[in-house]
């Protein structure tokens, strides 16, 4: 079995931080592409944020950042490794420190034309504008590493997940390799976190707009009208989703695609 170990913050800042400098200018303008998509795909609130691990430091952050955690954006953009776990539920924080450590290692071992297949999804409890933890998803569309001194520069996207009900508490960490359609689980059971691997059923291109609107909170005659189809054809991609899925109603639906990286 493998295991995810919990980490400290000094721990990660220790293993993390490198003093080489990063070259890639304005962070901002790098990941321009990512901050453009990020309502594309976001079915709640979200925010976003980059970390760069020569400083360890939150280089750039959205700017309604206020709107969604306790502290203005002047103060996140100051922040470092220790404030964004300090937002973090105690009960999560290690393990979410463990999850980037592990992610960042495994895109670092793919060739650079593969990097950008890899998503990660992290589900941990944060604290929202009223200071009260509530469940989000913590993804990094992309990562930027330098070849030659393998600094690092993460774009971070957290979406507010309040407003979904799960079925159970959801994973902790997936990472989908997009090119082997392959997903690896990283559960929290009592101390201990064990790797799964599973293959995904194959979700057309068509069905992930559907399951994207649906996470949305769209019903069928609202995604007919969204993507000009028929309520028919709509309501027939939604009964081949459950059956690929092998889940029988919306709730259980929506958890297994956010559960498996399916949008």
């Amino acid at each position: 079995m493998n295991v995810l170990s919990p980490l400290s913050v000094n721990e990660f800042i220790n293993i993390a931080k490198n003093e080489n400098e990063i070259l890639i200018g304005d962070f901002e303008e790098y990941f321009e592409k990512q901050i453009e998509e990020a309502s594309n795909y976001a079915i709640g609130p979200y925010f976003w944020f980059i970390g760069d691990n020569s400083t360890l430091m939150i280089t750039a952050a959205s700017q309604n950042i206020r709107e969604l955690t306790p502290h203005r954006h002047e103060v996140w953009t100051k922040g470092n490794t220790l404030f964004f776990a300090e937002n973090i539920h105690p009960d999560d924080r290690f393990f979410v420190l463990s999850a980037f450590k592990l992610a960042v290692e495994k895109i670092e071992q793919l060739p650079t034309e593969r990097q950008t297949s890899v998503r990660l999804n992290i589900y941990a409890r944060m604290l929202n504008l009223k200071a009260e933890y509530r469940w989000v998803l913590i993804q990094m569309p992309r990562l930027y590493i330098n070849e030659q001194d393998r600094t690092t520069v993460g774009f971070i996207l957290v979406t507010d997940l309040s407003h979904l009900e799960f079925v159970k508490r959801p994973t902790l960490m997936t990472l989908t390799d997009k090119v082997n359609n392959q997903n690896q689980y990283f559960h929290i059971a009592s101390d201990l976190t064990e790797l799964v691997v599973v293959d995904l059923p194959n979700i057309t291109k068509r069905e992930q707009e559907i399951l994207t609107l649906m996470a949305k909170g769209l019903n069928s005659p609202a995604i007919s009208e969204k993507l000009c189809l028929s309520y028919h054809t709509v309501e027939n991609h939604k009964r081949n989703i459950r059956r690929k899925t092998e889940t029988k109603t919306s709730a259980e639906l929506i958890d297994y695609v956010w559960r498996n990286n399916l949008i």
